[in-house]
């Protein structure tokens, strides 16, 4: 993935956040399906793990670095849940969200592109910078398309 595709998905994620200020509040806080999450906690999860990367990961990034593993996943996945159902409203989490990806935008921008080959590990699992960015992505984009599935159907 090129320096200029990672900077227009964040681009076009945060135009997405803004089409889900028109969803109702009943929309949002639906689960997608029996026993998994909402619309609200997909987007606190993103963000959340957004804010992981750039606290944690992405400023001590270089080569051959080797950064604590990641949170357990449960935990931390159950704690953005928390975060959006009973914390923040749902104009504030898109808000933060669109600040959070300004933030990477930003990152992204000012790192030399000689960068994103940098090999660099997070607990046992190793990344280049571009790799990395590349399945921060496809998870967005797999959440993305759940989300749309769900509106477009309740649409019909």
């Amino acid at each position: 993935m090129k320096y200029e595709q990672i900077i227009d998905h964040y681009e076009s994620f945060k135009m997405w956040l803004e089409e889900l200020k028109l969803l109702s509040e009943a929309e949002w806080f639906k689960p997608m399906e029996e026993d998994k999450w909402s619309i609200a906690a997909n987007i606190a999860h993103i963000i959340k793990w957004d804010q992981y990367s750039l606290q944690e990961i992405l400023p001590y990034i270089g080569e051959g670095a080797e950064l604590p593993p990641f949170p357990d996943f449960q935990k931390f996945n159950g704690e953005a849940e928390d975060y959006a159902h009973r914390v923040v409203n749902q104009g504030d989490l898109i808000e933060e969200g669109i600040r959070t990806r300004d933030l990477m935008i930003t990152f992204v921008k000012n790192a030399p592109e000689d960068d994103f080959g940098q090999s660099f590990k997070v607990g046992d699992q190793s990344f280049t910078m571009e790799e990395f960015f590349e399945d921060f992505i496809g998870h967005d984009k797999h959440h993305q398309e759940q989300i749309e599935e769900l509106v477009s159907a309740e649409k019909v």
